[in-house]
């Protein structure tokens, strides 16, 4: 297929390796466009009309290169004035015959239009898909490489005919075809459906293949963990885990299951009574960051002082006897980061994987981690909750574990939305706290370069605040940082020599500082709900209780408002996951889109949990009949490492 320069740009930069792969660039957003009578528009409504100019164009600058073009219409005998911003290159000769205006009705009936054109009105209204764009591509190039890719591409049906019958599913290239060049609301519905359908079943029978070796396990022996006396009483949530834990891992079976908790719920205790479970084999604990590793490392020692444990990240001091000793079996419980699954480690005999907040790690990774070892037993902590039930529906086999409970001794913090991105109003609560010997963590979205305005960075923080807390000891703390660096500012504050520590979301998880119970968010809107949530976490970790201010300049967007007034009505990290699966779709239920997490292009996991449930039958069903020749196309489809 030949495809012109300025194609094979558009195909590249949006990240796909062929033309027909990037049929898979499927519209964001459709624009629904038909005609209503004049007497029928009301306010905010987005209309299409058929028009002539009544008068000329008339365009005025403004600002750094921002422009406003105003002109008069007549349509169904009505004078409608017209304002259309930054397209100061229009030629009024071009529409002397009439244009088509799209655009949304004002106040007063003026037009705000969105697009003018001379092309006929019967070429504009009807179903208008919308597609991402990045700059210097526009959505007529999208549309105009789509067509030629379709009318060159042959598309063949991969979905088996038993399925295609019963669920009366169109076929695969008409389903391409619909999605983005819909000629119906009902055939773009029933295309929608079909492609769902589709993504789902690659989805859940890739899961279910790359998975298939994990299931044959061995029977492990267990050690009797009632000897560990631990400061304090673990409560029936967590008893119930550890039994179904242990369960799994004395069966022949492997485990694959996942520990899921709110903030603080205690899911830490669980994973090291988990490991020390083992009689014999190795035992290893892999966390997002050096920082969460060295804590969790710490609080080990102080939990179980008789019980060996190392450490081993990328900046390990002793690392050539950690890895000797992890290769001779020594080494039975490792703490570390993604260094545990580099190819240099080689464990005498891995019997069970735990990987702390799991969806910070990609597939890959976590399979590289498994395959150190033989069936290796795996337990996955997310602090990020959804619904059992949605858990069931997303995962071919996993089994889900739920802490709900709170340890007693933590008093939690309380929230307040602050609709302003500036502490101006605050300092004084900040000062009175910090009298008390208290400490504070101030949160920035950016290291030192916002790629937008209106965006606060650690560095600017740091340089701004400096003169209003001239008495107090404040250090900055990022991801850009060597570990060292961020090893010894965090020991720091951790003994109370630093009182503000202005940071990124390094801080995000696992840090414990229960002197440290108030917290600053600049730009809230700019994070998920979950991590939001995790980051108060932080503070009210002891008897005293927490404060988190969350500070916003956006609060005019309704979304926004939701999103934030949700922090200030939910404690639950339940509730705010599905709230921000609303709000803001499934990627971005942890604040970013997560590479360990399914991501789907056309399917949600929320409205369409029926499609999804439906999808992983059928999965098991082929499964169980896979030599089925009809199954063939979908399985070597699905079949691909993720």
């Amino acid at each position: 297929m030949k495809l012109t320069q300025k194609q094979e740009e558009i195909v590249e930069r949006l990240g796909y390796s062929s033309p027909e792969s990037f049929l898979n660039y499927y519209p964001y957003r459709y624009d629904h466009l038909e005609t209503k009578p004049f007497d029928k528009w009301q306010e905010k409504d987005k209309v299409v009309f058929s028009a002539e100019l009544v008068s000329d164009f008339k365009t005025f600058r403004f600002g750094k290169n921002q422009s406003v073009t105003n002109f008069s219409v007549i349509h169904e005998g009505n004078i409608i004035k017209c304002s259309l911003f930054n397209r100061p290159f229009l030629k009024q000769a071009h529409y002397t015959d009439g244009l088509v205006v799209v655009g949304t009705v004002g106040k007063s009936g003026t037009i705000s239009v969105q697009t003018v054109t001379n092309k006929p009105l019967e070429t504009v209204v009807g179903i208008n898909p919308i597609y991402g764009l990045k700059a210097g591509i526009k959505n007529f190039e999208i549309l105009r490489l789509i067509t030629k890719i379709l009318k060159e591409t042959e598309i063949n049906n991969i979905l088996p005919s038993v399925y295609q019958q019963r669920y009366r599913l169109l076929d695969r290239h008409t389903a391409v075809k619909e999605v983005h060049q819909p000629t119906s609301p009902q055939s773009l519905k029933d295309a929608l459906r079909t492609l769902k359908y589709e993504e789902f079943l690659k989805y859940h029978l890739n899961y279910a293949l790359n998975h298939e070796a994990m299931r044959q396990g061995h029977a492990n022996e267990l050690r009797d963990i009632s000897e560990f006396s631990l400061p304090f009483t673990l409560n029936n949530d967590q008893i119930a885990a550890i039994e179904d834990i242990r369960n799994e891992i004395a069966s022949p079976s492997n485990m694959f299951r996942m520990l899921q908790g709110d903030v603080g719920s205690g899911k830490t205790i669980v994973a090291f009574l988990s490991a020390l479970s083992l009689k014999r084999g190795q035992a290893v604990l892999m966390v997002p960051t050096e920082t969460l590793a060295i804590q969790h490392f710490n609080n080990f020692k102080k939990l179980f002082p008789n019980e060996l444990v190392y450490l081993f990240t990328q900046d390990s001091e002793d690392k050539d006897q950690a890895l000797e000793d992890i290769a001779d079996g020594k080494a039975r419980f490792v703490i570390g980061t993604h260094a545990l699954f580099q190819k240099s480690v080689h464990y005498k005999d891995l019997r069970l994987a735990i990987v702390d907040e799991q969806h910070r790690f990609g597939v890959e990774q976590r399979q590289s981690l498994y395959d150190k070892g033989n069936n290796t037993d795996v337990l996955m902590l997310s602090a990020t909750p959804i619904p059992r039930t949605l858990a069931s529906s997303l995962f071919f086999d996993m089994k889900v574990s739920t802490l709900k409970s709170h340890p007693k001794n933590r008093t939690g913090s309380q929230t307040f939305v602050i609709e302003e991105n500036s502490i101006r109003s605050i300092v004084n609560d900040m000062k009175a706290y910090l009298k008390t010997k208290g400490q504070i963590y101030i949160v920035c979205p950016a290291i030192d370069v916002a790629h937008r305005y209106g965006i606060k960075t650690v560095e600017s923080i740091v340089e701004n605040i400096a003169p209003v807390f001239k008495d107090q000891t404040m250090a900055a703390i990022h991801g850009g940082m060597s570990s060292n660096d961020k090893r010894l500012i965090m020991s720091e504050f951790e003994s109370g020599k630093i009182d503000i520590l202005v940071c990124t979301t390094v801080i995000e998880v696992g840090v414990d500082v229960h002197n440290a119970n108030m917290m600053i968010i600049y730009n809230a809107e700019l994070f998920g709900l979950a991590t939001l949530h995790q980051l108060r976490g932080r503070v009210g970790r002891g008897v005293v209780q927490g404060t988190t201010y969350l500070l916003s300049g956006a609060m005019e967007d309704e979304i926004t408002q939701e999103r934030l007034n949700a922090m200030l009505e939910y404690d639950s990290g339940f509730d705010l996951a599905m709230i921000d699966l609303r709000l803001r779709g499934f990627g971005d239920l942890l604040g970013s889109r997560q590479s360990g997490m399914p991501q789907f292009i056309l399917g949600d996991i929320i409205n369409d949990e029926a499609i999804l449930k439906t999808a992983k039958v059928d999965a098991q069903e082929i499964m169980a009949d896979r030599n089925n020749p009809d199954y063939q196309p979908i399985i070597e489809h699905a079949n691909v490492k993720t």
